[in-house]
C-alpha cells in the first residue's frame, strides 16, 4: 500500500520541480516514473487510487493559488476557500484515476508494445476530459523552444504524447528483464523521440529566423505595453507605496511617455484593471484625444452595459486608431467561472449567496471580431484566460488574425507563480499557429513572443512594478499546418485508444471465459 502512496506523490512532486515555480523543466521527462512503477504489476484498483493521488498532486501544485482568487475577489472565507480548490484538484484527478485503473487493469507497463499504448490512452482520456484550465505536463516546457516546435504539426496533444511516451519507456527500461526482455528497444524509442524534437525544433527554428532577418516592414509589428500597476483591494501590500494610488490616469500618463520613448511604435495596448472603466463614457472620451495627439493606435480593455440597464456587462476590448477613430467592440467569450460569471445561477439563485464576490459579466454575442491594421496585419483581441484555449483562438486565426494581443490582470493571485503559469499556457499559441504574442498585464507578467515561441530578451515584466515595454516582432506569411489540419493528430490517437481499449476488453472477456487471468504477455498487442 506505502508503493501505491508514495510513489505517485513522489510523481507529484517531481512534476512540481519541473513546473514554472522552479528551474528545472527537464524533469518533466521522468515526473511520471514513479507513477509508472507504481501502476507495474498491481491490481486495477490500486493503480486507480495511484492515478487519482497524482492527479490531485498534480492540480495541487499547479493551481494552489485558485484559494488566494477565491479569498480576494469572490470573498471566500479561507477555510471555503482552500476546501473548493481541493474538489476542483479532485475533480481533474479522475482522468488518471481511469488511466491507473486501465493500465493496472491489462498490465499495459508490462510490455513494450503497452507501454506506447499507455501514453496513447492518456494523452486521449486526459485531452477530452472537460478542463476549467487546460493545463499539462507539457507547459512546462515553455522556456525551452527547440523541444515545443512540434506544436506546429499536432498542438499539445503531440508535444504531450512524446513526454508520456518517454517517461513510461523510462519504466520499461528498469522492468524489461522481469519478462526476458531487453531495455535496447526502450532506450532506442527515447533517443529517437529527443533526435526528433530535437532535430525539427533547430530545422523550424533556423527556417523562421531566416525568414525575419529579410522580413519587410509589412511583415513587422512594433508594439508597446503598459503596465501601469493598479492595486487591487486586499493586494494593495504587494505593490510599493509610491503606485499605490495608479489609476487610469496612471496609464495615460505612461502612454504619453511610451510615444516618445518608442517613436516606431504603431500601437499601445493596455492591460486589464481592476476598475470599471466604460467603453463608451471613459475610454471613448480619454483614448480618441490621446490617440491624436500620440499618433499612436491604442487597444484597451472596458466595460460595455448590456442593453444599457446596467444590470450586466460585457468584458470588452476597444480600439482606437491614430486619428482617434473608434473600432466596433470586442466583447469577451470564454469568461472565467466563479470569477466573471456564476454557472447555473438562473437555475440555484442560492449559490450567490455562497458566492457573494463573482462578478455579473455575461459571454459576448458579437462572436469571433478581428482588428485590421492595415499591410495584412490582423489583431486578435484576447482578454485574461482566452488565450490558453487552443480552439478559441483558432477561430481568430481562421479568420485571418495573425498578431495575438492578451490583455490580463493577474494581481489577483498576490505574489505567487500564478501569472507565470498563466503566461507558458499562452506561448504555445504562438508557435501552434505561427503568429506572434504581446501578453500585457496590470501588474506582471507580461511579455513578447516570436513566432519561434522564443521569449523576446528583455521584454519579461516583473511583479507589482510599473513596466513599459516595446518590441518588433514578426508575423510570417503563413499559418502553421496545425491551423490546416485541425486536431487530426488527436483524432487519430483517439480512434488508437478507441480500437486499442475494445480489443484489450474483447481478450480480457475471452480470458475471463476460459477461468485464466489475463496478462499482457499474452495480449494480441505482441
Amino acid at each position: 500500500m506505502m508503493r501505491v502512496l508514495l510513489l505517485p506523490v513522489f510523481s507529484g512532486i517531481l512534476y512540481w520541480i519541473s513546473s514554472q515555480p522552479f528551474s528545472y523543466p527537464l524533469a518533466v521527462w521522468v515526473c511520471l516514473v514513479p507513477l509508472g512503477f507504481s501502476l507495474y504489476k498491481t491490481s486495477s484498483g490500486k493503480g486507480f487510487a495511484g492515478g487519482l493521488i497524482y492527479g490531485f498532486c498534480f492540480w495541487l501544485f499547479a493551481v494552489w493559488w485558485l484559494k488566494i482568487q477565491l479569498i480576494d475577489m469572490v470573498r471566500l472565507p479561507p477555510w471555503q476557500a482552500w476546501a473548493w480548490t481541493l474538489v476542483f484538484c479532485a475533480f481533474h484527478a479522475l482522468p488518471y484515476a481511469f488511466f491507473g485503473y486501465l493500465t493496472a487493469k491489462f498490465r499495459w507497463m508490462e510490455s513494450h508494445l503497452g507501454v506506447w499504448f499507455a501514453s496513447v490512452s492518456l494523452v486521449a482520456i486526459r485531452t477530452w476530459y472537460p478542463h476549467v484550465f487546460p493545463g499539462s505536463e507539457a507547459h512546462n516546457l515553455y522556456a525551452w523552444p527547440v523541444f515545443i516546435q512540434v506544436l506546429d504539426l499536432g498542438g499539445a496533444p503531440l508535444l504531450l504524447f512524446f513526454i508520456y511516451l518517454v517517461n513510461f519507456q523510462f519504466v520499461r527500461v528498469f522492468t524489461a528483464r522481469d519478462h526476458h526482455g531487453s531495455p535496447v528497444p526502450a532506450l532506442i524509442s527515447i533517443a529517437a523521440v529527443f533526435m526528433l524534437l530535437a532535430g525539427y525544433g533547430e530545422y523550424r527554428i533556423r527556417q523562421i529566423h531566416q525568414q525575419m532577418k529579410s522580413a519587410n516592414t509589412d511583415r513587422q509589428i512594433m508594439i508597446v505595453g503598459i503596465q501601469p500597476n493598479v492595486p487591487i483591494g486586499q493586494r494593495i501590500s504587494s505593490i510599493p507605496p509610491e503606485d499605490r494610488e495608479n489609476d487610469v490616469k496612471t496609464a495615460i500618463s505612461m502612454s504619453r511617455k511610451a510615444a516618445h520613448s518608442y517613436p516606431g511604435a504603431d500601437l499601445i495596448v493596455w492591460p486589464e484593471m481592476p476598475l470599471t472603466y466604460h467603453c463608451r463614457e471613459e475610454a471613448g472620451r480619454d483614448l480618441p484625444p490621446l490617440a491624436k495627439e500620440t499618433s499612436r493606435a491604442f487597444m484597451l480593455p472596458c466595460t460595455t452595459m448590456v442593453r444599457d440597464k446596467g444590470e450586466a456587462y460585457y468584458n470588452s476590448v476597444t480600439f482606437i486608431d491614430k486619428n482617434g477613430r473608434e473600432g466596433e467592440k470586442y466583447h469577451k467569450i470564454l469568461l472565467v467561472p466563479f470569477g466573471e460569471y456564476l454557472p447555473l445561477e438562473r437555475q440555484f439563485p442560492f449559490l450567490r449567496r455562497i458566492f457573494p464576490g463573482v462578478m455579473p459579466f455575461v459571454s459576448g454575442n458579437n462572436g469571433v471580431w478581428i482588428y485590421d491594421f492595415g499591410e495584412g496585419r490582423k489583431l486578435i483581441p484576447s482578454l485574461c484566460y482566452e488565450a490558453i484555449f487552443t480552439d478559441h483562438i483558432r477561430r481568430f486565426v481562421e479568420r485571418g488574425g495573425n498578431v495575438l494581443i492578451n490583455m490580463v490582470n493577474d494581481g489577483w493571485f498576490g505574489i505567487s507563480h500564478a501569472s507565470v503559469i498563466h503566461m507558458s499556457l499562452a506561448v504555445f499559441r504562438a508557435v501552434e499557429f505561427r503568429i506572434p504574442l504581446v501578453r500585457v498585464t496590470n501588474s506582471g507578467v507580461g511579455i513578447f513572443v516570436q513566432p519561434t515561441g522564443e521569449i523576446v530578451p528583455d521584454s519579461r515584466t516583473p511583479l507589482f512594478q510599473k513596466a513599459v515595454t516595446g518590441h518588433r516582432l514578426y508575423i510570417p506569411p503563413e499559418r502553421s499546418p496545425y491551423e490546416r489540419w485541425g486536431k487530426i493528430f488527436l483524432y487519430g490517437l483517439t480512434a488508437l485508444f478507441v480500437a486499442g481499449l475494445g480489443w484489450c476488453c474483447l481478450h480480457n472477456h475471452q480470458a475471463t471465459r476460459r477461468k485464466k487471468r489475463p496478462v499482457f504477455s499474452s495480449h494480441p498487442f505482441l
